[in-house]
């Protein structure tokens, strides 16, 4: 099985092994209003809510008392830290931002022990890596295309920097989106 990193550490580094996880999909929040005497709703929209993420793990027999490595483990998903990036093995490509929510378990049998950790995310969006799919501006006009592997439109940000001895002149810029 893959491991996952949180909080830009890898879950080897932590003494732990991912057992299993799933990313769930997000709650729905349905806003909708029902009125007496009327038969139906009044529908005003559905919007995302947060998602969860399960992970059951597998902490590696030391010679360090389970007690300490499961404190440590605990300090890492520390619930009173802001959201922290997770992203697993077998997808590098999304990343979530999720924290704690609700209770750490765990099993012990002596130096060996498992642990059932749910996170939540309050952003419920996997968030992708941008890539610029064209060189270097050298002629005009010239299009470039930005690839993003998230799951939702993002916020965009656009920085322009003009590296050569000459001004730019009747600059234009386009933004275009094509969501697939």
């Amino acid at each position: 099985m893959n491991g996952f990193t949180y909080r830009g550490r890898h879950c080897s580094e932590m003494g732990v092994n991912l057992l299993s996880y799933r990313v769930n999909s997000p709650d729905l929040r349905e806003y909708e209003d029902e009125v007496a005497g009327a038969p139906g709703a009044f529908d005003y929209g559905t919007d995302y809510g947060k998602r969860q993420i399960d992970l059951s793990l597998d902490i590696v027999e030391t010679d360090e008392p389970f007690e300490r490595q499961r404190e440590r483990i605990y300090n890492w998903f520390k619930p009173t830290l802001a959201a922290g990036a997770v992203v697993f093995d077998d997808m590098p490509e999304r990343t979530y931002f999720a924290k704690l929510a609700g209770k750490l378990g765990s099993d012990q049998i002596g130096r060996y022990g498992t642990m059932e950790i749910t996170l939540k995310c309050t952003d419920p969006f996997a968030y992708g890596p941008e890539q610029i799919l064209s060189p270097i501006i050298t002629t005009s006009p010239t299009t470039i295309q930005i690839l993003s592997d998230g799951t939702e439109p993002a916020e965009t940000l656009i920085e322009i920097t003009n590296a050569g001895s000459t001004t730019i002149n009747q600059f234009k810029l386009s933004i275009e989106y094509q969501l697939e």
